[in-house]
C-alpha cells in the first residue's frame, strides 16, 4: 500500500513537504467474494457459487457455522472443501423454488479466529420467468414543475410464453401511466410521467402491473424524484442532493 502524505509549514523557504508512505499489508483471514452476485438466469437453472478462505491463517481458521437470513438461498460448510479446493469452504446454492423476480439475502459467517469471529457475505440475483421487465426501478431526475420526462417500462415475453398486460396503476396519484402494446401478446410499453399538478418536495411510489401470466400476475417497478423548485444550477453551482435509489421490489 502507497500513500502520500502532505505537511503544511511555517518554513518560508519549504511551506510544503510531501512524504511517501509504504507499507506491506498483510491479510490474517478474509472470505472472497464477500458479495456474491447470481446474476440473471431462468427459472429451474441450478445455480451455485463458492466461497474461498484466503490469508496468512486461512489453514489455522476453522469455520463454525454459515447461515442464511433468508429462505431463498442453501449454504454448506465443509473443512475439505468443495470442487476439487480445500479452500473453497463455503457452498452457496439458490433453492429451486425461489419466486421469479429479484431476491437478495446475507450470509453471517461464524469462526474460531482469535479476532474475526464473524463475518458476512451478501448475496444477490433475479430469477428470469415468462417476462423480462426493464428497468426494474427508474428516477425522473430533478424536474421543474410541469416539464418532468417521460419514462417507459418494457415489457417483454421470453419465448415461448405469451402474455397481456391487463392494467398498469401507480401507487402515487400524481403519476399518469400509459400502456402501450408493441407486440400483441410479446411486448408492451407502459410510459409514465408526473403530472403537471404535482407540486410537492420529492415523489416516490410503485408502479403496479397486471398481467396474465400466471407465473407473474404482478410485476412492480420502484420511482423516484425530486422537484426544482429554486432556479436551475448554472456553471460551477453543485446540484441539490439526489433522492438514493433503493432495490426495487422482487415481482410477485
Amino acid at each position: 500500500m502507497t500513500k502520500v502524505v502532505t505537511v503544511t509549514t511555517n518554513d518560508p523557504s519549504q511551506q510544503t513537504i510531501k512524504l511517501n508512505l509504504i507499507a506491506d499489508v498483510q491479510v490474517m483471514f478474509a472470505l472472497e467474494p464477500f458479495i456474491i452476485n447470481f446474476g440473471r438466469y431462468k427459472k429451474g437453472e441450478t445455480q451455485v457459487r463458492y466461497v474461498t478462505v484466503v490469508g496468512e491463517e486461512k489453514d489455522k481458521t476453522k469455520i463454525i457455522s454459515a447461515t442464511a437470513r433468508g429462505k431463498e438461498i442453501k449454504v454448506e460448510t465443509s473443512p475439505d472443501g468443495y470442487d476439487n479446493s480445500k479452500d473453497k469452504r463455503i457452498k452457496v446454492s439458490v433453492l429451486p423454488d425461489v419466486k421469479v423476480g429479484q431476491f437478495r439475502d446475507v450470509i453471517t459467517v461464524t469462526t474460531d479466529h482469535k479476532t474475526i469471529k464473524n463475518m458476512t457475505i451478501s448475496v444477490f440475483g433475479e430469477v428470469a420467468g415468462d417476462i423480462t421487465v426493464t428497468p426494474r426501478s427508474f428516477s425522473f431526475g430533478f424536474f421543474e414543475k410541469g416539464k418532468a420526462v417521460e419514462k417507459v417500462v418494457s415489457l417483454k415475453a421470453n419465448p415461448p410464453a405469451t402474455f397481456k398486460v391487463l392494467k398498469a396503476e401507480s401507487t402515487s396519484p400524481d403519476v399518469q401511466l400509459d400502456v402501450v402494446p408493441v407486440a400483441e401478446g410479446k411486448e408492451y410499453q407502459v410510459k409514465a410521467r408526473v403530472k403537471d399538478t404535482f407540486s410537492q418536495d420529492s415523489l416516490r411510489g410503485n408502479i403496479v402491473i397486471t398481467t396474465d401470466n400466471k407465473e407473474q400476475p404482478s410485476v412492480e417497478v420502484m420511482f423516484f424524484g425530486r422537484l426544482q423548485k429554486g432556479p436551475m444550477t448554472g456553471p460551477g453551482q453543485q446540484p441539490p442532493q439526489a433522492v438514493p435509489m433503493v432495490p426495487a421490489p422482487a415481482a410477485k
